[in-house]
């Protein structure tokens, strides 16, 4: 089986524009565009739709559309010195919460009944977070806005 007739995955040749490839997966999307001329001709088209993607220009949209961002140090201050208040509180009352729960009940059974559902929401949410936080790092489109 020749390689030009090998199936062939397309988002292979978008990474290749992008550069986000692995050296092999390059190599391996290079190899494919010299022996497939379809696979080339694909390429050559997204080639251009990006290109003219890139070259598109749009007027900047009006203030009232932008997210709200805090827009002077003293309000980034003051937004994330709020965030930490928030957290500590939610973290020393929940501490208290839990700590008077375990004191005064010796019951398994109660005390799952009581944490199993805010813990598994605590659990879920920790981990969209977590995702959400690793993309927020990683994205290389992170600094463009709508």
């Amino acid at each position: 089986m020749s390689q030009s007739s090998a199936p062939f995955d397309e988002e292979l040749l978008s990474g290749y524009l992008d550069g986000t490839l692995s050296h092999r997966e390059m190599q391996r999307v290079r190899i494919r565009l010299e022996d497939d001329p379809s696979s080339r001709r694909l390429f050559e088209e997204m080639r251009a739709l990006r290109q003219a993607a890139l070259d598109t220009r749009f007027p900047p949209p009006e203030d009232s559309v932008w997210p709200e961002l805090p827009r002077t140090p003293v309000s980034r201050f003051g937004r994330s010195l709020g965030w930490l208040l928030l957290c500590s509180w939610l973290v020393i009352v929940g501490a208290l919460g839990l700590w008077h729960l375990l004191r005064e009940t010796g019951d398994a059974l109660e005390v799952f009944l009581v944490l199993g559902l805010p813990g598994a929401f605590l659990l879920l949410f920790g981990s969209v977070l977590v995702d959400r936080l690793h993309e927020a790092r990683t994205d290389r489109y992170r600094d463009v806005h709508r």
